[in-house]
């Protein structure tokens, strides 16, 4: 069964639940790079997976204490990037909070961000700013960078052979008071601190 597009995976979750998930993750990781470009926007598919991932992980009660109906999603990027999201998740509901998508700086601040995604092009310093500023607060960090998990981030997707996978780092979300689901965990690459 082959998935030529985003309505296709959104129709698959809705219909089936959480296996459907796994299954459609799977699928989504396993497609070549260029067959996803060609049907969808890179940015729509990762979108999507976000959303996905914000299924199977469990936030402490304080996160949300500003904002008790919402999971807000800042993205560290241009605006191309925020309406990508935007169009692709905000309004979607998880464990019945919307999703609000926000575009902010590279220098924060972050302070109203249960989850982050960090765009590549983004400078080294500013990633490091980032990192030092939500280390030890309950705010899930999502990259594309080679070495996001190694420098404090949790999810990092990246390209091998073609294909996207995505890469958690459990340790660094458990320090960030984060319970990620091992349904999600065993689709995933596993990196450690060292």
């Amino acid at each position: 069964m082959a998935i030529t597009g985003l309505k296709s995976l959104r129709g698959l979750l809705h219909r089936q639940g959480c296996c459907a998930l796994l299954v459609a993750l799977a699928l989504f990781c396993s497609l070549p790079t260029g067959l996803m470009a060609q049907t969808v926007d890179e940015y729509a598919v990762k979108a999507a997976f976000v959303l996905n991932f914000s299924k199977f992980v469990q936030w402490p009660e304080a996160a949300f204490y500003d904002s008790p109906k919402t999971l807000d999603l800042c993205v560290a990027g241009g605006p191309a990037l925020e309406q990508s999201f935007h169009q692709t998740i905000a309004g979607k509901e998880v464990e019945g909070k919307a999703i609000r998508v926000y575009r902010v700086s590279d220098d924060g601040p972050f302070d109203g961000c249960e989850m982050i995604f960090i765009r590549r092009e983004i400078n080294r310093a500013s990633l490091l700013r980032i990192g030092a500023e939500v280390k030890n607060k309950p705010i899930l960090t999502i990259g594309e960078m080679s070495d996001f998990t190694s420098i404090g981030g949790i999810i990092n997707f990246f390209n091998k052979e073609d294909r996207l996978y995505f890469e958690i780092n459990p340790q660094r979300a458990g320090q960030q008071k984060l319970k990620i689901s091992s349904r999600l965990l065993n689709l995933a690459v596993i990196v450690e601190d060292k």
